[in-house]
């Protein structure tokens, strides 16, 4: 009776080699998934390193820019075009104030001064940017002894 129920080798050899082609094929469609993932994180990784040079040049170039407009706009440089093109400094004596009809002045508005042309400052520079505090509150001061 025992015999009966033992099964033929050649049946013990196919289960077996299923077994083992089943485990082969698990282990192949898992290191499959693992390549596909790490195949999208280098390329991913080989874009981000492409746009962070991209990112450095336009940077670059970005600053290169900056350095030429700052070339260009210079004062030193902006006197000497306004220079060449017949503009000067204006005198106090040659501002005109325009009353217009009708309209009510503020009486908390408060005229700024004129800046002075002084041509020897350093770069031609605005008093506002060149002056000290000493200077400006001097200047205030006589203002208000006027």
């Amino acid at each position: 009776m025992p015999q009966a129920f033992k099964q033929a080798p050649w049946r013990l050899q196919i289960r077996a080699t299923s077994r083992t082609a089943l485990w082969i094929v698990g282990l192949l469609v898992l290191g499959g998934l693992y390549l596909a993932v790490n195949a999208k994180v280098a390329r991913a990784g080989r874009e981000l390193l492409v746009l962070e040079r991209q990112q450095e040049l336009l940077a670059r170039s970005n600053a290169e820019l900056n350095a030429s407009y700052a070339e260009l706009t210079a004062p030193e440089l902006m006197m000497a075009r306004a220079a060449y093109l017949g503009f000067r400094p204006v005198k106090p004596e040659e501002v005109e104030y325009v009353r217009v009809a009708g309209v009510l002045p503020d009486p908390a508005f408060l005229a700024p001064r004129p800046p002075r042309s002084d041509t020897n400052r350093f770069g031609m520079l605005s008093p506002s940017y060149t002056e000290t505090l000493g200077e400006r509150l001097t200047a205030f001061l006589k203002g208000l002894g006027e």
